[in-house]
């Protein structure tokens, strides 16, 4: 019998939570490793370097850290080596070279060009790498029965990940599981957001509105995933 990755169980349980698993999954890793960077590695070499060049994290993830009570020091540590590295990129050019800068009048241009991150925010490669994994067991493992079954079961997963894991099905069969799986919830879904357009109307506004309240919100988290995932820039 095959070895099952490690995440394997962590998305079949998580299926149940309501949402995308992926989503949820997702965050709950790059909470993991903040958390960890802040705590065991943020006197690293490696951690510097990296914080310099990607001129710290994106602001998404920069307010994940304040949002889930990250280590004040951590964060004051890292980003007096960021401060550090833009004071050193801003000094560099020469009062010669400044001059003939000024003289072609791209300066600052050329300044702004130093200041650009060199390297990924840590934290949304991180993100990367877990939404490969999730994903890919996802892809891997849609005949499972398990799999299947808590997927069945589950909102489904919100359509930038639906995507990803449609791309990553190693065979038509599973693509054609996948599909048969997540076509459903988009069904329920139209429903209920039907039904809460119709109590809208005049027409029809002494009726009682149901489970089709919230479909409005779930409408916003299937079509465009979580805020936390896909960030404005982001636009998988």
């Amino acid at each position: 019998m095959s070895v099952l990755p490690l995440n394997f169980y962590d998305l079949i349980d998580g299926f149940s939570a309501g949402g995308c698993v992926v989503c949820s999954l997702v965050q709950r890793d790059v909470h993991r490793f903040l958390d960890s960077h802040l705590y065991e590695y943020v006197n690293t070499p490696e951690t510097h370097a990296k914080m310099r060049s990607s001129r710290g994290l994106c602001a998404t993830h920069s307010a994940n850290l304040v949002e889930f009570g990250a280590s004040v020091l951590g964060i004051t540590i890292l980003h007096a080596a960021i401060m550090d590295e833009l004071l050193k990129t801003s000094a560099e050019p020469s009062r010669a070279s400044a001059a003939f800068g000024r003289l072609r009048g791209n300066s600052g241009s050329t300044l702004a060009n130093k200041l650009e991150a060199e390297g990924q925010c840590m934290a949304c490669a991180a993100l990367e790498r877990a939404e490969g994994q999730h994903t890919g067991t996802i892809a891997e493992y849609i005949s499972d029965e398990r799999m299947n079954a808590a997927y069945a079961a589950s909102d489904g997963l919100c359509l930038p990940h639906f995507r990803q894991t449609l791309r990553l099905a190693p065979d038509s069969n599973r693509t054609d599981m996948l599909t048969s799986l997540q076509v459903p919830k988009w069904k329920a879904l139209k429903a209920q957001l039907d039904m809460l357009a119709k109590k809208y109307d005049a027409n029809h506004n002494d009726e009682a509105v149901g489970e089709e309240a919230d479909s409005w919100r779930r409408a916003l988290a299937m079509v465009s995933g979580s805020n936390d995932v896909f960030g404005v820039l982001r636009s998988k």
